[in-house]
């Protein structure tokens, strides 16, 4: 078994050898340093201003300089940076920056920030190679991010960076501005002016088993390089949209089309809540919407199914979830929930339910009544515990490697916050987490939330003004569905719907009685059904026509 020192030695020698093959792919051949800075900030070091020139075959001598100054850990040490430029040497024998065949930043979560996965998400989706930095027993105290270019990149006017190396900063979105330009050698503890920050291994940031010799870290430096013009033109997407990963991920990061993309949003003031509500669909979204319930539950977008207590909304929001992960027989009718007919054809894949309140006698309880002959053979059902450490947006990462998810049920919301659900940060950085999931997976997201308490709606509209916590439950959905109960009756109803009306979407609030065996709703036969009938199309055109022979088109 080897050593420590045996096992440093060998994520050394690993680390500089992909490096240059990076280089030396994009036809860069000369010298990198090992250093300690002049100075002891940011960094410290036992011996400052040390300083080692290294070609590609001087790996070995390179890997034992830095063992020498690491002492095995122990301190004081002087752990040494690398600086990745390739430098060529002057008749003078002065070291001359030519260039790079790598990107590279280093950001570390200071004080009180946490690493967020939208922040390794966005790195990741341009190809770039990025994997968390350890802080004593935090494992997610920041990124070592790094960049293989397909083409040799050119020394800024600093002469210390390389075009890219800012731009992986920004994306990264950690502020950490007096780091992100030194790059770190992975397997060492550097101690900085914030603490003590180690990288564990650079092959954390490949494939496993991708860099296990010489020949695999070349082959895999040709599958991994990136365009870096495509990087930069990603942080200038990324900057226009002020940071806001929902544009970001709804405009993408073609910078021609950045001045269309902003003219509604600054119209909205440039109000990320106000434009997601009212703004404009992003390019490739799909032309008209698709539904899970048609006229209630569109996929690729949030509902929200909010209720008074006693209105069965659990068992609602369960049934739903049951009826969706049922493969019908040919020419068999679909099942209706709150009285709109499934469309089954929409329903292929998993379906996902999150029970943050009931356990599993409950559900299975609810299961055996839905489901009697145990057809919903497609449905996952999910508690609230994810693992040691990982957070709720962390587990919805995970679940985006299933290939098809048409619906997602979560009850309720408050159960999968990081924290209290009057905070407006809270709250939306589980919108943002669940929204991604919804508009990457096409998928219909139905969360179930609670009103406050002593609500007593008279109509679906007042739900929304009802909803328990932030303002963020009202403006984040696009579709919520209110329900009261009336006497004997529960009541369903749009209260909110930023959905074009030719979409067919239910208008009228409905009147249902429950079946306490069958723990469901039923709607009321005719004009029973119905609650407060909106006008027909024939009395509408009466009044439209009424209005323009007195002159009040257009007016009150």
């Amino acid at each position: 078994m080897p050593t420590p020192t045996e096992t440093l030695q060998q994520h050394l020698r690993t680390e500089l050898e992909t490096i240059w093959a990076a280089h030396l792919a994009v036809g860069l051949n000369g010298f990198m340093a090992l250093y300690t800075n002049p100075e002891q900030v940011p960094f410290r070091a036992k011996e400052a201003g040390l300083n080692f020139w290294f070609g590609p075959n001087d790996i070995e001598t390179a890997v034992n300089h830095v063992l020498t100054h690491y002492r095995e850990g122990l301190l004081p040490n002087s752990p040494l940076l690398l600086n990745p430029i390739v430098h060529e040497v002057l008749p003078d024998g002065r070291y001359m920056p030519v260039g790079s065949g790598i990107i590279w930043c280093t950001s570390w979560c200071l004080g009180i920030d946490s690493l967020r996965d939208e922040s390794t998400d966005r790195l990741w989706e341009k190809g770039v190679l990025a994997s968390p930095f350890c802080r004593g027993d935090n494992e997610r105290a920041g990124l070592k991010i790094v960049g293989i270019c397909d083409e040799a990149q050119p020394v800024l006017e600093d002469g210390k960076s390389i075009a890219g190396n800012k731009e992986l900063y920004d994306l990264a979105n950690i502020t950490s501005d007096q780091y992100y330009q030194f790059y770190l050698l992975s397997g060492m503890s550097y101690l900085a002016n914030n603490g003590m920050f180690m990288h564990p291994d650079m092959a954390s940031l490949f494939p496993k088993g991708a860099l296990k010799d010489k020949e695999s870290e070349e082959k895999i430096v040709r599958e991994s390089a990136v365009n870096v013009q495509n990087v930069i033109d990603a942080a200038f997407c990324w900057n226009s949209y002020d940071r806001y990963h929902s544009l970001y991920k709804k405009f993408g990061t073609d910078p021609g089309d950045v001045e269309t993309n902003l003219r509604f949003f600054n119209l909205v003031a440039r109000d990320v809540q106000l434009f997601d509500a009212t703004g404009p669909m992003r390019k490739d979204a799909d032309a008209m919407f698709e539904f899970i319930v048609p006229g209630l539950i569109p996929r690729g977008a949030i509902t929200l199914l909010g209720a008074t207590g006693g209105t069965g909304k659990s068992s609602l929001a369960h049934q739903l979830s049951v009826l969706a992960s049922i493969d019908y027989d040919l020419g068999e009718e679909a099942p209706r929930w709150l009285g709109q007919r499934l469309a089954i054809e929409k329903c292929k894949g998993i379906c996902i339910y999150f029970s943050g309140e009931d356990g599993p006698p409950i559900i299975n309880a609810r299961a055996n009544i839905f489901d009697p002959d145990g057809r919903a053979k497609r449905l996952m059902f999910q508690r609230t515990d994810f693992g040691e450490g990982v957070t709720f947006s962390q587990h919805m990462k995970r679940l985006h490697k299933i290939p098809n998810v048409p619906i997602m049920v979560i009850d309720p919301a408050r159960k999968y916050l990081t924290g209290d659900e009057d905070d407006a940060g809270v709250v939306s950085e589980f919108f943002e987490a669940i929204e991604e999931f919804a508009i990457t997976k096409h998928c219909a997201v139905v969360v179930v939330h609670h009103l406050k308490k002593g609500a007593n709606p008279k109509s679906a509209p007042e739900v929304l003004d009802m909803l328990r916590g932030s303002q963020v439950f009202i403006d984040r959905p696009r579709v919520v569905i209110g329900m009261f109960r009336d006497g004997p009756y529960t009541i369903a109803g749009l209260a909110k719907n930023n959905i074009p009306p030719n979409m067919g979407m239910v208008t009228e609030e409905r009147v249902f009685a429950r079946d306490p065996k069958k723990l469901g709703l039923l709607w009321l036969p005719g004009q029973e059904g119905v609650r407060n009938p909106n006008l027909t199309e024939e009395q509408l055109q009466e009044l439209a026509t009424m209005a323009q022979l007195e002159g009040r088109v257009g007016g009150s």
